[in-house]
């Protein structure tokens, strides 16, 4: 794939239900500054949910955001001239695909964009052969536990879970949010 030299073999991009207009292909480094004005933007709509600290701990610049993207896949959402609109990182954790980042430009919003984001990390889990995808958000965020719970995701409750995977969730709380306004979820492949 892209970055740090995933293992995860290709996926046929064509198989997953992107709204009209749109479709999703790997990421590439020129991508970069268009990902981290996209992340910052869908991070200041948790300040219509009372995380304003959330909100204003964007991305400073493009080396932060290669900071997280060491190893694992980038998957972009782009519109019909190719510009990114959305974008999912996972890597791989414990046999199972990590969701790590999910961010659909608010000016693309709404359209179905996140869930093919979404649908192609599963798919990506699916052609690796792993458990399923694992990632950790907000339970009150509308956009976060209600979203991934309709996609068949579940709660796993950190005492659950892989250590390696109870450690993510630790270090994915962000700065002065009390841990138990967050979870860890799962899909299971079958």
């Amino acid at each position: 794939m892209i970055r740090g030299g995933s293992a995860l073999p290709p996926l046929d991009y064509s198989q997953h239900d992107c709204p009209p207009g749109y479709r999703i292909r790997s990421g590439t480094p020129a991508d970069d500054e268009r990902l981290v004005a996209i992340e910052n933007a869908a991070g200041r709509l948790f300040a219509d949910h009372g995380y304003q600290a959330v909100a204003e701990d964007g991305f400073e610049n493009v080396a932060q955001l290669r900071s997280i993207l060491r190893s694992g896949d980038m998957f972009v959402a782009v519109d019909g001239d190719d510009c990114p609109v959305g974008f999912a990182f996972a890597r791989s954790l414990a046999g199972w695909l990590h969701l790590r980042e999910l961010s659909v430009d608010p000016a693309h919003g709404r359209k179905g964009l996140g869930r093919a984001l979404v649908n192609t990390v599963v798919a990506a889990a699916r052609s690796a052969g792993l458990a399923g995808v694992t990632l950790t958000t907000f339970r009150t965020v509308r956009f976060n536990q209600p979203f991934y719970e309709s996609l068949g995701f579940r709660e796993l409750l950190a005492f659950d879970a892989p250590p390696i995977l109870a450690d993510m969730f630790r270090s994915e709380i962000p700065h002065g949010i009390d841990p138990a306004e967050r979870l860890i979820m799962r899909f299971l492949l079958d």
